[in-house]
């Protein structure tokens, strides 16, 4: 779907483009190289500074200006202010669109539309420069470029194109400019946390009406993201790119960090207690078998007056 911002940055680079056909290739590459430069130093050095800004207004005006203005501030500063000030101590002449005819040997119609390719690739960097400046402004929180939404995210590209010159790196991505990295829950470093929102409701927590980063590029809101946790603070590092997307530069882009919840143990079982073996039953002697005095297998022995009484007999 085409938004507003879209139209708004084809019209830059038209203009542009056009502004280089007229002031040719050395002018208009001049230009947008020196423009990539300038906000360069704004993307890496604006945290910096808007630091020193912040203390300074809190020391004289006291607690009423926010940490957002400040950020705003220095970026605005460093980046347009650097850049007006380049153009107009060096290129006054090619500023009011004059050329310089006498000292070049190249085709004039090469010159021009060459200068035309040169002067879109500048206005990519412009209408990206514009698009980041007004996602740090601190209110208008409805009406600010969302680069996950857009067709000509020319901001994310500007950002990128800033972000080379960083040294902080984890696996050859700038983690100034993106963050730490996602991870999975089977790691079992990884911490958690949510994707940074903004709390535009202000009802405390995640609604529609918030607008937020999608960092795992699922397409909706991500409540339980695990991170790899680079620097070991136990926090996740929000990128420049997270800040850009979800239009919110300062403490109000909120990231649910939590402990990771501890895995489910199983029930421990009781261990059976051992049985008590039965007692055997008493062994009962076995009964002898009884004689029976009429019992004719068994004959009495015969006594002596029996012998005598035989003896008579013979």
């Amino acid at each position: 779907m085409i938004t507003f911002f879209d139209l708004l940055v084809v019209a830059v680079i038209l203009g542009c483009a056009y502004w280089g056909w007229l002031v040719g290739i050395e002018a208009a590459s001049a230009a947008a190289l020196e423009l990539l430069a300038c906000v360069s130093v704004a993307v890496m050095a604006h945290e910096s500074v808007a630091g020193l800004l912040h203390a300074g207004f809190t020391l004289v005006l006291g607690d009423w200006i926010g940490t957002a203005w400040s950020i705003l501030l220095a970026f605005t500063g460093l980046a347009w202010g650097l850049f007006a000030l380049v153009r107009f101590l060096f290129h006054q002449r090619h500023a009011s669109g004059e050329k310089d005819h006498g000292h070049t040997e190249i085709d004039p119609l090469a010159d021009r539309v060459a200068g035309a390719v040169a002067g879109g690739v500048g206005g990519v960097v412009l209408g990206g420069s514009l698009l980041v400046t007004l996602s740090m402004i601190p209110f208008l929180a409805g009406f600010k470029p969302s680069g996950d939404r857009m067709l000509l995210d020319v901001g994310k590209a500007v950002l990128r194109a800033s972000g080379q010159f960083a040294i902080e790196r984890y696996e050859g991505r700038s983690l100034p400019l993106w963050g730490e990295p996602p991870s999975q829950a089977s790691v079992s470093t990884a911490l958690l946390t949510s994707e940074p929102y903004v709390d535009v409701d202000g009802d405390g927590s995640y609604s529609e009406a918030d607008r937020f980063r999608d960092v795992d590029g699922n397409g909706t809101f991500t409540t339980d993201l695990y991170f790899t946790d680079v620097d070991a603070d136990g926090l996740r590092r929000i990128g420049m790119v997270d800040k850009y997307a979800a239009g919110r530069w300062d403490g109000s882009l909120i990231s649910n960090d939590r402990p990771r919840p501890k895995p489910k143990q199983p029930p421990v079982q009781p261990a059976p207690k051992p049985s008590k073996p039965k007692p055997s039953p008493a062994a009962t002697p076995a009964a002898s078998p009884a004689t029976e005095p009429n019992d004719p297998a068994v004959k009495p022995a015969d006594s002596p007056a029996e012998g005598r009484q035989a003896g008579d007999d013979f």
